[in-house]
This record gives structure tokens, C-alpha cells and sequence, in this order.
């Protein structure tokens, strides 16, 4: 697992292969769309998220997309729009934004997805 630590702000875009640890700051883009992307209980993103399953402890403020599944724990803060095919946000959770459990755009959008990364790596 990678970790970005507490005292790291980045700015850009992350991507990683591997399950990744977020304990810092991001503004940006992260893309961990085969593995979880863990936002730590400190930490503070501005960026849309994408990975297979993103669990939330901190700050979010953006789009998340999991091809699986998003958790929001009750330390959790999420301003933004979710879609996965399961999302769970615990009581005490803070959430402002719309949630898409359909099937269908969620299938779509990986297409989409995957279709951008295959143009960019030629």
C-alpha cells in the first residue's frame, strides 16, 4: 500500500496500481482504478476520485466514481457526487451531493474511462 503522509500536499494528479493511503492533502485528479483509495481521518482532497473502492474517514470535496463500492465513515465530510454500485455512508456522516447506483451509467462511465486511459498510453 502507498501512503501520502499528513504533512504532503499535493497538487496534480495521483495515479497508482496498488491500494493507497491518503493521510495528506491532494488537489487534483487520483486515479486508483484497480485497487481502494483510503481518504485517512485527517486528510483534506479537492479532487474527483476514481477507484475500485474508496473508503472515506476526512474531507472530499469532489466527484467520487468506484466500481465497486463507496463508504463514508462517521468522521467522513463528502461535498460532491458519488456513483458506485453500493455506496454506504454511516450515521454522523456528513454528505452534500446526489449518489448513482445505476448499473448502467456506472458501466458507461469505466467504458468511457478505460477508453481515455488506452488513447493516452498510444
Amino acid at each position: 500500500m502507498a501512503t501520502i503522509p499528513a504533512p504532503l500536499h499535493i497538487i496534480g494528479e495521483l495515479r497508482s496500481e496498488e491500494d493507497l493511503l491518503i493521510e495528506g492533502r491532494v488537489e487534483g485528479n487520483i486515479h486508483v482504478p484497480n485497487a481502494i483509495v483510503t481518504i485517512g481521518d485527517q486528510a483534506y482532497i479537492e479532487a474527483d476520485i476514481r477507484g475500485r473502492r474508496v473508503h472515506i474517514r476526512g474531507t472530499v470535496r469532489g466527484t467520487i466514481f468506484a466500481s465497486e463500492h463507496v463508504e463514508m465513515a462517521v468522521s467522513a465530510s463528502v461535498t460532491g457526487n458519488v456513483s458506485a454500485n453500493h455506496v454506504v455512508i454511516c450515521e454522523g456522516a456528513g454528505f452534500n451531493g446526489r449518489i448513482d447506483m445505476n448499473r448502467r451509467t456506472i458501466a458507461a462511465r469505466v467504458a468511457r474511462h478505460q477508453a481515455k486511459a488506452a488513447d493516452a498510453a498510444v
